[in-house]
């Protein structure tokens, strides 16, 4: 559970509004899928208008943190990789909406050198770090490959789970196993080339032409949760945007 904040009188009310349903959302009191009650429920609880309140939830879906389902209400969001990293990997004939398949190739608890403390700001530096190497595949074909770093204290259920399975997607496992609902996603894009062990798993040279693709997952309130770098080799690369 997080800490009661103190809340700075200072700010607008709908700010204040704000942070506190976030706080209830990083503690759970709804979780990821879940209802929030409704604005009218809400304002009353807060004494405040409903106006006042229904700027106080836009903010929160500004931020991704809600989302407003027409005829049915404001739900606290889940952040799955179907719509995130698998929108890098180009589908070769599979259906869209079929999932890959993920092996894990290294799981271990390790300590945490400067870069990991740095990437998933842990604070000392004793800390360790989950570390998982998997790859990704339609069929016998390898599409993408994931190095993943996880603050290990926060996770300590996870690496007895993985040793038994491997789900195609983590952020659920993630919410349901650890308590951990990620929110926002950094992702930063560059290109670059496959070292040799990388390169052995998709099958190709050595210092194939690759996109690298790092991704900072942050909680509710903002704490770093993954830090991820993965690799898809260029001619299994794909990118859409829609620009309105």
């Amino acid at each position: 559970m997080s800490q009661s904040p103190v809340i700075d009188q200072r700010l607008p009310r709908h700010v204040q509004v704000r942070d506190e349903l976030m706080r209830r959302i990083a503690d759970r009191v709804w979780k990821a899928g879940e209802a929030l009650p409704s604005e009218e429920r809400l304002a009353a609880e807060f004494s405040i208008s409903v106006g006042t309140m229904r700027k106080a939830i836009q903010a929160l879906e500004q931020e991704k943190v809600v989302e407003r389902i027409h005829g049915k209400g404001t739900f606290v969001t889940r952040a799955f990789e179907r719509s995130s990293m698998l929108r890098f990997v180009r589908f070769r004939g599979t259906e869209q909406q079929e999932l890959p398949s993920a092996h894990i190739l290294t799981l271990e608890t390790k300590p945490a050198d400067d870069v990991m403390r740095g990437k998933l700001q842990l604070r000392s530096a004793t800390e360790k770090v989950l570390y998982l190497h998997r790859s990704r595949a339609y069929g016998d074909e390898v599409v993408l490959v994931e190095h993943i770093w996880l603050p290990a204290k926060r996770f300590a259920k996870l690496e007895s789970y993985l040793k038994r399975e491997s789900p195609p997607l983590l952020y659920p496992v993630y919410d349901e196993l650890c308590d951990v609902v990620v929110s926002r996603a950094v992702d930063e894009l560059s290109m670059g080339m496959l070292d040799a062990p990388d390169a052995a798993i998709f099958g190709v040279d050595p210092a194939t032409p690759c996109m690298r693709i790092e991704r900072t997952m942050r909680d509710h309130v903002g704490q770093v949760v993954e830090w991820r770098v993965s690799f898809v080799p260029a001619d299994r690369f794909y990118y859409s945007v829609e620009i309105r």
